[in-house]
């Protein structure tokens, strides 16, 4: 059956793209949307998981109410049970107040929990608990308390993976999937790439009173050919920042930065490769990459790379390219400061 998004329920304009894989995403959450059930949504890095979550909030029976949202990951794990739960008076040292928690905030309406896959394992079990029972007990306190609360769950890691090393309960994953929303990287549909480029473009202009009209044909093609590591979140922002430099005109290719404009460095289909393989030497002997890039870009782009590929795991990034962590997330946070 073919798609379309006049056949679909619900309003959906923040929701950008015509393509195949992405209506078929506006499609799962129409079908979603009414229920009370919780809902997964799975993606990498930048895919609009909380613009689905606020979809989804919007077409409820719950939107009547604010949506409440928590990023599981910039919570200290000292806090977070109390931040998600509520904490009694005297329930520990500091604690001279009672304190509501999100869940109680949140009853009656939408309840968002980003990156649920960084939620440390003791929380976990008591998640579990609350989306079985309907009901939660604050930090020091005796009381079960009912609460009300569509919960919506999203992770841009692979919780099968996450579960298979230990790092996630298979009970809690077993109740979240049911109904689960996955989100496709950029790369996965670029035929949208126009047309999110341009909205971004739009949105700028109205921020901004700048007035660039358009975004010349080369610059649309080197995003097709780009590998977009960061997804639709990139997109924005390199829109941004060429609308910036632009000033008034069109988006050119010099408005966007280096490692955009270095589309070959990113790795080549699997047929590719093999038939890049045999080509003679003479032949094989071809940089991917300017002559007059510098050593720190073509490291950005092979970090970028590395991580578009390992689907956003900042883990299986590191290890692939045999640094720690902690230096993976330094650059990639240096990168951000560039933008």
């Amino acid at each position: 059956m073919l798609l379309s998004r006049e056949k679909l329920h619900g309003n959906y304009g923040d929701l950008i793209g015509e393509s195949p894989v992405h209506l078929k995403v506006l499609k799962r959450i129409d079908t979603f949307a009414k229920s009370s059930k919780t809902v997964l949504i799975s993606g990498e890095t930048g895919t609009g998981k909380e613009l689905v979550a606020r979809a989804l909030h919007a077409e409820s029976p719950y939107a009547m109410h604010p949506i409440v949202i928590v990023n599981c990951a910039e919570i200290a794990e000292n806090l977070i049970d109390s931040e998600l739960f509520g904490h009694e008076k005297g329930a520990f040292t500091g604690a001279d107040q009672r304190h509501i928690g999100l869940f109680e905030t949140a009853s009656g309406s939408t309840l968002f929990l980003d990156e649920i896959g960084e939620l440390p394992k003791p929380l976990q079990s008591k998640l579990l608990r609350v989306l079985q029972e309907n009901e939660i007990r604050r930090m020091g306190g005796t009381k079960q308390i009912p609460v009300s609360v569509r919960v919506l769950a999203a992770t841009n890691i692979d919780l099968i993976e996450a579960v298979a090393a230990g790092r996630f309960r298979r009970d809690l994953y077993e109740r979240l999937k049911p109904l689960h929303i996955r989100l496709p990287a950029l790369r996965e549909r670029r035929e949208d790439i126009p047309a999110l480029a341009k909205h971004f473009l739009k949105k700028e202009n109205n921020l901004s009173n700048r007035k660039i009209e358009d975004i010349n044909p080369e610059v649309l093609s080197l995003f097709d050919a780009y590998s977009w590591p960061g997804n639709i979140r990139e997109l924005e922002g390199i829109i941004g920042r060429a609308a910036l430099l632009a000033e008034e005109g069109e988006i050119l290719l010099p408005h966007l930065p280096q490692d955009v404009r270095m589309p070959q460095a990113a790795p080549l289909p699997l047929t590719d490769a093999t038939a890049a393989a045999n080509l003679n030497a003479a032949e094989r002997f071809v940089l991917p990459f300017p002559m007059d890039t510098t050593l720190k870009e073509i490291e950005k782009s092979a970090i970028l790379t590395t991580l578009a590929r390992e689907n956003g795991n900042k883990s299986k990034t590191a290890a692939v390219l045999g640094i720690s962590q902690p230096t993976l997330r330094a650059k990639l946070h240096a990168y951000e400061q560039e933008e």
